[in-house]
């Protein structure tokens, strides 16, 4: 795992993400959808993956603070067979639009909580990435995204 960290959220390979929670979750169909769920979150994650969790990293106001408001996605802690790994939650949660170098572009944020039971709650770490935000009537913000995207390199 790569780590470079910036503001208290650790750069994450998008790859090891399937990897890890394998690991994580005991095998079966819990595993197979929430690694599923999440590599369809993962989709439009084009750039760099950040990553935070308060057990390895420390809880940190700055990151609570800048955390959006989430909306569930998955939550089999009401699903009546109960898995063998215990319950997981998945929630999704978008920052502010902001201004980019080039176009504007808004945080997605995702949060995995696994492995809960009833007497314990689930620990949830949290991925963080850029996708860019443009107006749908703006033609020229999109040729300029075309633009940067294919203009050789100036390296």
């Amino acid at each position: 795992m790569n780590k470079e960290i910036k503001n208290g959220w650790y750069l994450r390979f998008k790859e090891s993400v399937q990897e890890d929670i394998r690991e994580v979750i005991s095998p079966g169909a819990e595993q197979d959808r929430v690694v599923n769920i999440i590599s369809d979150l993962l989709t439009d994650c084009h750039g760099d993956l950040w990553w935070h969790f308060d057990e390895d990293h420390g809880s940190s106001d700055d990151i609570d603070e800048s955390l959006p408001e989430f909306n569930t996605v998955y939550d089999s802690s009401w699903l009546n067979d109960i898995p063998d790994s215990g319950y997981n939650i998945i929630q999704l949660g978008y920052g502010d639009v902001y201004a980019g170098e080039t176009f504007n572009q808004r945080d997605i944020y995702i949060a995995l909580s696994m492995n809960g039971c009833s007497l314990a709650s689930a620990l949830t770490e949290y991925f963080k990435f850029t996708i860019p935000v443009m107006d749908r009537y703006a033609l020229l913000g999109v040729k300029t995204l075309v633009n940067v995207m294919t203009k050789p390199s100036d390296r």
